[in-house]
């Protein structure tokens, strides 16, 4: 055999080598650790997975930007987003996974995970989080990371500096939890143009609030105008509508929300808002013949808009707003 056909012989060996090389799984050695997400506000939509295809969507891909739950369609609970949305920012590697327990962390990964997806503002995915579960200490959580179509061969330990506990119970598909409780929430109390507070049993407290900029007015349930009344009390009551929340939701028989919503409600409130839109809530007592009232001292139901839902009200939240219209008129009180 000559040099020449040596040095052929050579080359096609590297060339082959080469081609083998070029044709492994891209995943096969690439070490990604930049987890965190800097710009969080390029973040607009993100989707949960678990391995038993338990999921659900936030985005706020919609005309107000206004992060919502995609099927069930409801608001999302903005302190769940802001708690997502640090983590995305502030996540860092604790550790690698040591060499004697990578394998056994993949594969513990591959069983068991929550996938998150990550896109931005054109629905393009930025990067995917395969959450595992925490360490043995619960300081610390197994993650994997995919980014670009490729996912990372090294597992690593990942923490939020200041939390001690693990990440993997922030990321859950329940929608019950990812929902917003607000059924009121102005913050602008000017944002709010009239109330309507009606008292099925105490006719003679109803009462209706119109604003209009600085003015206000006061009417009885008969629409007649009072002249006398608080000023202060009354501007000062729209502020109390800044945070209403339900309590839980009652998933109960059909036929035990029909005999509540057919029996007469304890109060009716109607909020008109300054872009037109009624929000109207039906208030239920609870019966209970242990207490001294008959009626249950800490909840109430509540129905919203006339939907087929039954929530429930807790009174230390929703007594603020239970103002009789002597309230604002009884000169004793001032």
């Amino acid at each position: 055999m000559n040099l020449k056909i040596t040095h052929n012989i050579i080359i096609l060996i590297a060339l082959t080598i080469s081609l083998f090389s070029s044709c492994k799984s891209p995943t096969s050695s690439v070490d990604l650790k930049d987890f965190s997400i800097k710009d969080t506000a390029n973040v607009y939509r993100f989707t949960i997975t678990t391995n038993n295809a338990d999921s659900i969507t936030l985005s706020r891909m919609n005309e107000n930007k206004v992060w919502m739950i995609e099927n069930p369609n409801y608001k999302a609970n903005m302190s769940n987003i802001n708690l997502i949305m640090e983590t995305f920012y502030r996540i860092q590697i604790k550790q690698p996974v040591s060499k004697n327990a990578e394998k056994n962390v993949i594969k513990r990964l591959a069983v068991s995970n929550k996938r998150v997806d990550i896109y931005d503002k054109e629905n393009k995915l930025i990067k995917t989080w395969y959450v595992g579960s925490p360490t043995p200490d619960h300081l610390g959580t197994h993650m994997l990371l995919k980014q670009n179509g490729i996912k990372g061969s090294k597992p690593y330990i990942m923490f939020k500096p200041g939390v001690y506990g693990s990440l993997d119970v922030r990321f859950f598909t329940d929608w019950t939890q990812w929902r917003s409780p607000q059924i009121f929430h102005y913050p602008n109390s000017k944002d709010i143009l009239q109330v309507k507070l009606n008292y099925n049993q105490l006719k003679n407290e109803s009462f209706i609030i119109y604003q209009n900029n600085d003015e206000i007015r006061l009417l009885d349930s008969n629409s007649n105008p009072i002249n006398q009344f608080d000023t202060i009390q009354l501007k000062h009551y729209f502020t109390h509508f800044n945070n209403i929340c339900y309590n839980k939701i009652m998933f109960v028989d059909q036929s035990y929300k029909d005999s509540v919503f057919s029996s007469k409600s304890f109060i009716d409130i109607s909020l008109l808002n300054s872009k037109n839109e009624t929000t109207r809530v039906q208030f239920w007592r609870i019966k209970n013949i242990e207490s001294s009232t008959n009626w249950d001292k800490e909840y109430g139901y509540i129905r919203v808009n006339g939907s087929d839902e039954l929530l429930r009200a807790q009174y230390f939240n929703w007594d603020i707003i239970f103002k009789p219209l002597s309230f604002f008129t009884n000169d004793i009180r001032r």
